[in-house]
């Protein structure tokens, strides 16, 4: 099929298993370091060729390092969700490719909106909530009458493209959401600040957030669980949008009039997923700096102008940050020669 956007044509190419990526066998060869990555848009890349979106950039730079083994990166991504989706991924599909490595990508901007079903509410997607004994209980996607061929068309069409930048009809922007199609990063499908996907930056962490957060981090935490139960290590990266990286926050908000009346805290979606690590054992590494630094010194953002995810070139810089904190750390990850 076709991604197409102002910033681009792509022909999207998926594997035998529905994924963009070359195909994998389930049985992993004694010879093979495997990582299994999980995400959102930002991963799965439609917008470039697999060849240049960020896991098989990440394999190829690992491999120049890793001679001891030949180094397998699968790409288990989807646009449109978030940890507690992830979560699940990892239980009905990752673990059964048996990863020496899970790296879960983290996009604070709607990874936590994604994740909890009061706000997502999307029907097409799994849940969690917490059970009596406070545990995660598994929700099951519920059942819509528009078929998942439908669906898929209707995300990738180059009519719902232009559609998504020129929207005003609330009565068709709510029938979108209902099929679960407006997902495109920074765009909140409600009026108010509060209860869009920008809620998540809100200082003040009004209801449903703290809910939100809390069956977010605890699907991290839990994945990170079930990675250590299966005897793989487990990593989350933490993915910077354009206004992060940039510092465009005036720009992001400015068609949001109550947004110079609230407080802000950026930062504070981040450094929770970075608590959670040193909490519970597992590593987090933050792509902010390193694109930041990327961004200043060269003068060109790494994101489509129109579109906000990473270009070939973005993949490759958290890719190349990726692979050297790996290989930095390759005794951890049993990379060693």
């Amino acid at each position: 099929t076709r991604w197409v956007n102002k910033d681009y044509d792509q022909a999207v190419i998926t594997n035998n298993a529905g994924f963009h990526d070359y195909k994998h066998q389930i049985e992993k060869p004694s010879d093979v370091y495997r990582v299994v990555v999980l995400g959102d848009s930002f991963i799965e890349a439609l917008s470039t060729p697999i060849e240049s979106g960020f896991t098989l950039q990440l394999e190829q730079l690992m491999q120049r390092d890793v001679k001891s083994r030949r180094v397998e990166v699968i790409n288990l991504a989807v646009g449109g969700t978030g940890p507690a989706q992830y979560l699940r991924m990892l239980q009905a599909k990752g673990l059964a490719y048996h990863p020496d490595l899970v790296i879960m990508a983290v996009f604070p901007d709607n990874d936590f909106w994604d994740s909890y079903e009061e706000l997502s509410g999307s029907p097409s997607k799994v849940f969690y909530r917490f059970g009596s004994d406070g545990s995660l209980e598994y929700l099951p996607p519920r059942i819509s009458s528009i078929s998942a061929e439908f669906r898929l068309w209707l995300r990738k069409s180059a009519f719902l493209s232009l559609l998504r930048a020129g929207i005003n009809s609330t009565a068709t922007e709510s029938w979108l959401a209902e099929l679960n199609i407006l997902q495109a990063p920074g765009l909140g499908i409600e009026p108010s600040l509060r209860r869009s996907e920008w809620g998540v930056f809100l200082a003040t962490h009004p209801e449903p957030w703290p809910a939100a957060y809390q069956t977010t981090l605890d699907s991290i935490r839990s994945a990170h669980r079930l990675s250590a139960d299966a005897g793989a290590e487990f990593l989350v990266m933490v993915i910077a949008s354009v206004a992060m990286v940039e510092d465009r926050w005036d720009e992001a908000l400015a068609p949001y009039p109550e947004a110079r009346s609230l407080r802000w805290d950026f930062e504070y979606p981040s450094a929770q997923i970075a608590q959670l690590g040193k909490k519970d054992g597992f590593p987090v590494i933050s792509l902010v700096e390193p694109f930041r630094e990327d961004f200043k010194a060269t003068g060109r953002s790494h994101s489509w102008p129109h579109d906000g995810h990473w270009s070939s070139a973005g993949n490759r810089v958290a890719a190349q940050v990726c692979s050297r904190y790996l290989v930095a750390h390759r005794d951890t990850y049993g990379l060693a020669d």
